[in-house]
Parts: C-alpha cells; structure tokens; sequence
C-alpha cells in the first residue's frame, strides 16, 4: 500500500489513460461523410469531453442551423461507434507518464476505469494499448446512463471499489470530467498540467 490519503483511484481513458483525439475525431468525422457532412477537428476538439449522444447531437444541430441538413443522428452514433471499435485495438497508443502511474499502483491499490466512452470501446482502447489487465473494474456510460459531467460514473466505481468518493482520487483530462469528480466529492488531478505530471511521475516504483 502507499501511505497517502487516498484509498483508490479511477482513471479516465480518452486523453488520460490512452492517446485516443485523432480515433475519434477520425471515426466521427468518417460516419458524418456518410451522410454527406464533414466534422471540422477545431469544432470537434472544443467538445472532446462530450460523450457520443451529446456530440453528435451538438453536430447534427450545428449542420441544421448553419446547412439546412437533417442528420441521421441514430446512424451517425452508431457508425461512429462501429468505426471507433473497428480501429482502436491498432490505433490507440498509451499516454505515458499516466500508464506508467497506473503500472506502479497496479496491486497496491484498486483500480478503477471510469469513461463516457461505451463499454466495448473502452475495452477496445484498453486492449489495444496493452493496459487492460491493470484496473480491477471498468465503468463507463453504458453502466449508467449518464455521461460526465454528472458524477454518477464515478460514483458507481468508488461503490464497486468499495471506497469511500472521499477517500478516492481521479485523473481527468476534461473540464467535465473534472467537474464529474468535484460534485462526487472527490480529488481530481488535471494530467493536462505539468506539475500533475511531475508528480505522478514521482511516485515511486
């Protein structure tokens, strides 16, 4: 165990855990062509921490006002989701300093995923960066219903870890996700920071 003052700690995976933007903005952008639309990435990267549902909802409202275009937003989601599992086991690398910080907790404390990702892609990410053997469950919004910024995904994984939201750190690349943790009543740590880096890269092997 590490004498510090938490008792588990829940990753994200997009941007966190794993290297994942140019996936999905790849896969979003492919199943829009399908329908005859192009997703810009400097729209796509300003709502990186949206789950699908809110993303291609937002996308199909965006084309509506500014193309007079009625989207498909069922099939959108779903081939974008299609696509996404279909690429990830090759096009996924690991973020490293995170997956390092995982490798070193791994079996001196619980571990937990927590993403607004779908399960299977999840699955998908974890396996092919080679980190799936590392966490002790996985949560995502297929488990909830609710996507981050609500905290119930965070929630639900501290429960299954059986520790208390106060005693449980998260690492977050998101402003939702960061929000998630704070209205869970937990610590979140932003990896998008260098001092974060610098610490989780402090802790010893």
């Amino acid at each position: 165990m590490i004498d510090w003052p938490w008792d588990g700690v829940i990753f994200d995976v997009d941007g966190t855990l794993v290297q994942s933007a140019s996936l999905h903005f790849d896969a979003f952008n492919a199943a829009a062509r399908r329908q005859g639309a192009e997703m810009e990435r400097a729209w796509y990267d300003l709502r990186r921490g949206l789950d699908r549902t809110g993303l291609t909802a937002e996308f199909s409202a965006r084309e509506t006002a500014l193309r007079g275009r009625t989207l498909d937003v069922d099939r959108l989601a779903r081939d974008s989701l299609a696509i996404t599992i279909e690429r990830a086991g090759r096009l996924v690398a690991e973020n490293p300093p995170v997956a390092t910080f995982a490798r070193r907790l791994h079996r001196r404390l619980p571990l937990a995923v927590g993403s607004n990702a779908e399960t299977e892609v999840v699955a998908a990410m974890l396996g092919g960066a080679g980190l799936a053997g590392l966490f002790d469950l996985i949560v995502t919004v297929s488990d909830t219903g609710r996507a981050k910024p609500d905290p119930s995904i965070f929630l639900l994984a501290a429960r299954r870890l059986g520790i208390a939201p106060a005693r449980s750190l998260v690492l977050e690349d998101s402003d939702e996700g960061l929000e998630a943790a704070s209205r869970a009543g937990m610590t979140a740590w932003d990896v998008r920071d260098p001092v974060v880096l610098a610490r989780i890269g402090s802790i010893p092997a």
